[in-house]
């Protein structure tokens, strides 16, 4: 039951910053450059932590995964904003320019809020589909470098 009301609400959290975006915002290419930028970072951060997951062979958790996209957040934020003072800066001779002049801020709250928002969406999603918690890695069943030695037959002499 919990996973049920776990891929609900991830799904509505995912789809919110859409619907809330889409009642507020009349020009649909603004629309879709601030849906790529909220939704582009949140699964930038993502894929990255699951390819360095997959690499090392560790097990992934939910809350990595809402960590993740938080980072991924941060970091489109940081090259977006730093890009663009960086050319305001040369452009035109001051930092605030470019973007919207003092709404740099209000810009980073909401991209990080309907970032979190996304990031708890995908993280609820990859709770609800995960079938059982993953195990630690080595000393398995399994055959490989980190199983353990097989079991050999008592010898009698």
């Amino acid at each position: 039951m919990t996973r049920i009301a776990a891929m609900i609400a991830g799904l509505v959290l995912i789809g919110c910053p859409a619907w809330w975006l889409a009642a507020a915002i009349a020009d649909f290419r603004f629309l879709g450059q601030t849906l790529l930028a909220i939704y582009g970072s949140v699964l930038l951060g993502v894929v990255v932590h699951w390819v360095r997951a997959n690499r090392s062979g560790q097990p992934s958790f939910p809350i990595e995964i809402f960590k993740a996209g938080m980072y991924g957040v941060l970091a489109a934020c940081i090259v977006f904003f730093g890009g663009g003072s960086l050319y305001s800066l040369a452009r035109y001779g001051s930092f605030a320019t470019a973007i919207g002049g003092n709404l740099w801020g209000m810009l980073v709250i909401f991209w990080g809020i309907l970032g979190a928002f996304v990031s708890a969406g995908i993280a609820l999603l990859f709770y609800a589909w995960r079938g059982r918690p993953a195990g630690q890695a080595g000393a398995g069943p399994r055959r490989g470098p980190w199983s353990s030695p097989p079991r050999l037959p008592p010898q009698s002499n």
